[in-house]
């Protein structure tokens, strides 16, 4: 009889075990911009819209490396730009089957004081994702292929509450950073403005700073009375403006 209870037990540990296993499996593989958007919706934020960007230093190119580059994407549409001795390619794709906007540039300086190239590559959406591992996966894919290898990938979300008041944006931070498990690494705190650098052990890499390495950022910018409050939530770092 004990030796049956035994068993039992055993085979019962086996399948919570591999119930848990499957459940930290499933965490690990949600992608960054699925835990900002569960963020969110959990926390009644208006997702607007979304960005995932990465950019990479190469060696200096001239204008006809510039050119030679474009045309290797003819599937964008391009436009050059020459600023104070900085010459842009800038190319958008308006990639409708996967329902997002791809921008792509190379950058470099025409001076030799300070040389200097590089490519940016940015994958932008308005809309909920089905499937936000797909988005992460596309996005991967063509950074691989125009970078040649795995590079940072910033991801950032932005949202929107309506009519809530400047007194309750400390509050909603640390909303934000319960369900991050994050620690608060700088912040600054305004009337109608919160931004705050904190490290979350969800993703693994970090950025350093004087105070500790940080590996996300949440901005709350309040309209005021009345208006509407604008939720950043980026990592490592917020890359649009707020």
């Amino acid at each position: 009889m004990i030796k049956r209870e035994m068993v039992i037990v055993a085979i019962l540990m086996f399948i919570w075990l591999n119930m848990l296993a499957s459940h930290i499996g499933a965490e690990e593989n949600i992608s960054k911009l699925e835990h900002m958007a569960n963020a969110m919706e959990r926390h009644h934020i208006q997702m607007n819209d979304w960005s995932l960007y990465s950019k990479k230093t190469v060696d200096k190119k001239s204008i006809e490396d510039v050119k030679l580059f474009t045309k290797q994407y003819r599937q964008y549409t391009w436009t050059f730009k020459n600023e104070d001795d900085v010459f842009k390619a800038i190319g958008v794709h308006e990639n409708n089957e996967e329902n997002v906007t791809e921008k792509l540039q190379l950058i470099t300086t025409l001076t030799n004081d300070h040389d200097q190239s590089y490519i940016l590559y940015e994958v932008k959406g308005i809309s909920v994702q089905k499937d936000w591992s797909q988005v992460t996966d596309f996005y991967n894919e063509q950074a691989i292929d125009i970078f040649g290898e795995k590079t940072t990938t910033f991801a950032c979300l932005t949202g929107s509450i309506d009519d809530m008041m400047e007194v309750v944006l400390n509050q909603k931070s640390n909303e934000l950073l319960k369900y991050f498990k994050a620690v608060t690494v700088e912040e600054l705190q305004e009337n109608h403005f919160v931004s705050i650098s904190a490290k979350t052990p969800l993703w693994e890499d970090y950025i350093p700073t004087s105070e500790d390495n940080m590996n996300m950022q949440i901005s709350l910018r309040s309209d005021g009375l009345g208006g509407k409050t604008t939720v950043v939530i980026g990592t490592p770092i917020i890359t649009s403006e707020y």
